[in-house]
């Protein structure tokens, strides 16, 4: 009898010592709103860039002379330069995400590519319109605003197609947490 005893006691300590190494882990729901939260950051910045860049918009439209133009286009540089370090900083914080469950590590990686590739398409763009903003005279202004659109075009390109990625990785992470895309965006960020 004592034997038996040992051997239930053995298969109960093993079970409880498994609980509680489960029990002590973030759970899933815990590692799904940590990545959230790191992924959550781009609204705040790229809120406050569609605000720089509508201003831009504005103040191209309205230029008069190539100090203008250039001013203009430092402008659009400097917003899109802002942004580019944001995205450097999130990938960072996505980096330093301590995450166990395997499919999210997963997520987190395929995010992150995304975002290198977002900075990386947005520094072209920035690098293009620095032609403009280096630009030395009005004769040469038709040749530089011709490679500028060129480049940019090359940037606008990646820029869609990383979307269209992003989309569908927030989808995929949605639907392993458990979110629900919201009315107001269908592609909801995990929450």
């Amino acid at each position: 009898m004592m034997t038996i005893r040992r051997q239930q006691w053995r298969i109960s300590a093993g079970a409880i010592a498994a609980l509680v190494m489960v029990g002590c882990g973030p759970s899933k729901v815990s590692q799904c709103n940590q990545l959230a939260d790191v992924v959550n950051q781009t609204q705040g910045f790229m809120q406050d860039f569609e605000t720089e860049i509508q201003s831009f918009s504005q103040n191209a439209s309205q230029v008069n002379s190539l100090e203008d133009i250039k001013s203009a286009a430092g402008q659009y540089t400097t917003a899109v330069d802002k942004v580019v370090t944001n995205l450097d900083t999130m990938v960072t914080d996505l980096q330093e995400t301590e995450l166990q469950d395997e499919t999210l590590v997963t997520f987190r990686d395929q995010y992150i590519e995304v975002v290198d590739g977002f900075s990386s398409a947005l520094q072209e763009a920035s690098s293009a319109m620095d032609l403009v903003v280096e630009v030395e005279s009005e004769a040469d202004l038709p040749g530089r605003i011709e490679e500028s659109q060129q480049q940019t075009m090359s940037a606008v390109s990646a820029i869609e197609n990383l979307s269209a990625t992003e989309a569908e990785l927030i989808s995929n992470v949605n639907s392993y947490c458990g979110a629900a895309p919201t009315e107001e965006n269908p592609e909801a960020s995990p929450e």
